[in-house]
């Protein structure tokens, strides 16, 4: 909760980002400077146009603008973690006992447990990120608003009230099919930590029957050894699937 609070600006951010709205805006300032520019340049400006983006946002729609969405990506942050954890652990404790003799360190064991917590996760929570999405867009009606902020949303009960409404239940997990292709990164996720962590194990074992002290190194990577390698395998899982949260937020319509 605390991470999903101090960075929701920077979640608005790709999430609007990843919007049509956005993109043809992007696409004609690139448009202007790209004869001009080398791959370096062109990447700064990449950096300059996004963070002046961020900087609209809150010039011309205030402050709290940058925290759209919070409410229920907080609501959703603890169900999702608890539900993808639980069924992780007891996931991979069952598969180990019924399928390899109690073993739960092989590979194919930690991708099975990890693929049924991500179809879990992904069943149990899709209307809660359909709804954060759907605030973070809110602001994409202005160009049908001749440039005015108008908010179709007041607040997230009333954006799911709209959408039932319109839409009905099924309006709640539009994007699902989508939301399945996410389970690629929680599973790539787990099974590199777990071979991460599997190879520190090892390291540790290998230095205790050594009979050595433990090194300036060795104490660092005691420390910081699982946190760096759940930051590893989360980085290299999110940019190997990051083209599916752009091919399939689920935005669903956008009425005018």
């Amino acid at each position: 909760m605390t991470a999903a609070a101090l960075t929701a600006p920077l979640d608005v951010l790709k999430t609007r980002l990843q919007s049509d709205f956005y993109q043809a805006q992007l696409r004609t300032s690139r448009a202007a400077h790209a004869a001009a520019m080398n791959p370096i340049r062109a990447a700064g400006y990449h950096f300059q146009e996004t963070f002046q983006i961020l900087a609209s946002v809150y010039r011309v729609e205030g402050a709290r603008a940058l925290f759209k969405g919070l409410g229920p990506n907080l609501i959703g942050v603890v169900p999702a973690r608890s539900i993808q954890f639980f069924t992780y652990g007891n996931s991979k404790r069952l598969i180990a006992d019924y399928t390899n003799g109690g073993n739960s360190e092989a590979w194919w064991v930690h991708l099975a447990a990890a693929v049924t917590a991500g179809v879990t996760t992904s069943t149990a929570t899709n209307p809660i990120w359909m709804v954060k999405t759907r605030l973070q867009l809110d602001r994409n009606v202005a160009k049908q608003t001749g440039g005015l902020v108008k908010r179709q949303y007041k607040n997230s009960w009333d954006c799911i009230g709209q959408i039932v409404r319109n839409e009905g239940i099924r309006g709640l997990y539009k994007g699902m099919s989508a939301s399945y292709l996410g389970v690629s990164e929680i599973t790539l996720h787990w099974v590199i930590y777990e071979q991460l962590k599997r190879s520190l194990a090892k390291r540790e074992e290998q230095i205790l029957l050594s009979g050595r002290e433990n090194t300036a190194l060795d104490h660092a990577i005691e420390w910081f050894g699982k946190s760096g390698a759940a930051g590893s395998a989360k980085l290299f899982a999110a940019v190997v699937t990051y083209p599916h949260e752009v091919r399939g937020m689920p935005t669903g319509k956008m009425p005018g």
